[in-house]
Formats: structure tokens, C-alpha cells, sequence
């Protein structure tokens, strides 16, 4: 008898791993810093069954260091720090992949790390999920008074603000500041090209936490947080 249990459990456990529609790749740690300490995290996420999905994302925080904060975008929309589950879905057809993933840890200019899990599973079957978890190490110290060479864009600042905020930018090629609220919700565009200061008007937005992402050939490569306030 305990052996046709256990040879159930077996076999229970091997459909369970044979019903997985997706499979998630990408680096599992990640190490550096820059002048605001933004580590990015890049997955791609793979459908592997014979069927269209809509995929969510969800996240999980295994540990982070205090002050320390994350986000991540997921489905074409960013997500603050308090979001765990994406309001947005990636489609993904039969064997299709996408890069469309961007996990990001700020570590407030400090030596620190994080551990955070990021789930994704089918809007139909939320047990049909695949889990992959990134650690992000921040060490070093680095001005943060000026824009290096490599950065695309610098912190806002004053942040937090009420009225206007600035912020330099060094780019390649027209781009787009866009500013998303917690929930994702696109409030403020703004248009930045070649390399100089912008002065942004802020004073239109509510009292709360926003997210400038930068937008290059439609991809999001940065993403700045500000703080409004009244």
C-alpha cells in the first residue's frame, strides 16, 4: 500500500511539472551599482504550451534591506514598490517569448541587497505558475552630484517636490519620460532628446509616489522615482 502511494505521489508530482505552461530564464544575481544604485533585472518569459495565455505577474520580497526599495514592469505598464500582483497581462502565442520583464532594485545609495521572487502564471489557472527568484547585490559608493557617461538620465531633483522638478539627460536618440502612477496608470509624458537639463512641471499631479520611466524605441531602459507633495 505505501508503495502505490508513493508511487501516485510520483507520478501526481510529474503531471504537475508536465502541466507547466511557461518557463522564465534570466540571471539570478546581480551585482553592481551606479549613481542612484538601480540594479535591473531582465527575464524572459516563455510559453510553451499549445495554447494562446495571458500571463500575470506577481511578486514576492524575500528580504531587503532597509531603506531599500524595488519595482517592476510587466504587460507594457511599471508597478510601484507596493504592487504585487500586475493590474496588466503580457498575451503570449504558442511558443512564443518575450523580453518584455524589467525587475528593479534601489538600495538609497548604500551598500545593500535584496532577494525577490517574480511569479508568472496563465489569467485561467492561477496553480499553472513559474517562479524564479533574483538577488541583488549593491556594494560601493558613487557620486550622485553628477551625471557619468554612462547613465542615461539622473535622479529628480528637488524629490520629494510640489511644483517642478529637474533632471539631466545624456541620450542617443529621441526619447520619452513617461510618469506612471502606483497603479500603473500613465499621468504625464515628456519629451527628451540629445543631452542638458529639463525643468519638468509637476505641480499638476496629486500628493503621492510616482515613477519616470524612460523610454528608448519603445522599451523601457530607466526608471526614477518621485515623490509629490502639497
Amino acid at each position: 500500500m505505501k508503495k502505490l502511494v508513493l508511487l501516485l505521489f510520483v507520478i501526481f508530482n510529474s503531471l504537475i511539472l508536465m502541466s507547466q505552461s511557461l518557463i522564465v530564464t534570466g540571471d539570478t544575481a546581480l551585482y553592481g551599482s551606479s549613481i542612484d544604485f538601480q540594479l535591473t533585472s531582465h527575464l524572459t518569459v516563455k510559453n510553451i504550451s499549445s495554447d494562446t495565455l495571458r500571463i500575470i505577474c506577481e511578486k514576492n520580497v524575500v528580504s531587503q534591506t532597509f531603506p531599500g526599495w524595488n519595482t517592476f514592469c510587466w504587460g507594457g505598464s511599471c508597478y510601484g514598490e507596493s504592487t504585487m500582483i500586475s493590474t496588466k497581462m503580457d498575451t503570449l502565442d504558442a511558443g512564443e517569448a518575450t523580453t518584455g520583464f524589467t525587475g528593479y532594485y534601489y538600495p538609497e545609495h548604500t551598500s545593500a541587497n535584496a532577494v525577490i521572487e517574480y511569479c508568472f502564471y496563465p489569467d485561467t489557472d492561477p496553480f499553472d505558475i513559474t517562479c524564479i527568484s533574483v538577488t541583488y547585490y549593491a556594494t560601493g559608493i558613487t557620486s550622485i552630484n553628477s551625471l557619468e557617461s554612462s547613465e542615461k538620465i539622473g535622479s529628480f531633483y528637488p524629490n520629494p517636490s510640489s511644483e517642478y522638478t529637474n533632471i539631466e539627460f545624456n541620450l542617443s536618440k529621441p526619447s520619452v519620460l513617461q510618469f506612471t502612477d502606483v497603479l500603473g496608470n500613465i499621468v504625464k509624458i515628456v519629451e527628451l532628446e540629445g543631452s542638458g537639463e529639463r525643468t519638468i512641471y509637476v505641480g499638476d499631479l496629486k500628493k503621492g509616489v510616482y515613477f519616470g520611466s524612460l523610454i528608448e524605441e519603445g522599451e523601457i531602459v530607466k526608471i526614477k522615482k518621485i515623490i509629490i507633495n502639497k
